[in-house]
């Protein structure tokens, strides 16, 4: 699982899953790593701590103008790409008797269309052969009672993937699409609730493994499916959850 001369674009990368993997891509011998997220000190501490072979370029994932202005950027400073990582995401909308447009519309329009047009605008720069993976959710196929959107928007992305990874302008061109689902992982997005130390037990013994997922553990798999030793894995989902889905 090497990425030896790559240039690598991952979205969400300032935190949590999107931080790993960019980490594990430059430790895969990736030449280059952009990382994306809204503009601010995080992106850039970011990629000061990633090192010189990360790159950070600030978008609004939830502007597709401002994706398109991402992948220019891209385009100019590196003239490919080999792998895109949607792991862009947020959480916690009202419940679904209290939903109103506004948060529904702040939540859909990363989750699913900033996902979306990541690809849409991704695919000139893309070489053939690339590999696109996309970061889903154990709640998209299990639910999740309290977020109802977000496990929606999540099985969106399941749907999506099925469908495009034999798409045939992707195939024509070798482009594997594939999307790796983690359940209850450790990263700043579920801390907000996990520091309750009552919380985290829950969490933990909700997992017939017994404990929450590192944010590395799903990296591994997004590797995986970034790299070569995947180059007949197109249409497919990796769960990383330590047996939740099934319980």
């Amino acid at each position: 699982m090497r990425l030896d001369g790559k240039i690598a674009l991952v979205t969400g990368g300032s935190s949590g899953i999107g931080f790993a993997t960019a980490r594990r891509f430059i430790e895969a011998g990736a030449q280059q790593v952009v990382i994306t997220a809204r503009a601010g000190e995080r992106l850039n501490a970011a990629a000061a701590a990633l090192g010189a072979d990360v790159r950070a370029i600030p978008a609004d994932l939830a502007d597709p103008a401002d994706i398109a202005r991402l992948m220019d950027a891209v385009r100019a400073e590196y003239r490919r790409l080999d792998v895109l990582v949607a792991a862009a995401g947020i959480s916690n909308a009202p419940p679904i008797g209290a939903l109103d447009v506004a948060a529904y519309d702040a939540l859909m329009d990363v989750n699913c269309r900033g996902a979306t047009f990541a690809l849409v605008h991704a695919l000139p720069l893309l070489v053939d052969g690339g590999a696109v993976v996309f970061v889903g959710s154990v709640g998209g196929r299990k639910g999740q009672p309290g977020d109802a959107l977000y496990a929606g928007s999540k099985g969106f992305l399941r749907a999506l993937v099925r469908s495009a990874g034999t798409a045939p302008e992707l195939l024509a061109r070798h482009i594997r699409i594939n999307i790796v689902s983690p359940g209850p992982i450790d990263t700043p997005l579920t801390q907000v609730h996990t520091a309750d130390p009552a919380i985290r037990a829950y969490m933990d013994n909700m997992v017939p493994m017994g404990r929450m997922g590192r944010a590395g553990e799903v990296a591994e798999a997004i590797l995986f499916l970034g790299s070569e030793a995947s180059s007949f894995t197109t249409g497919a989902e990796i769960t990383v959850d330590g047996g939740f889905a099934h319980a």
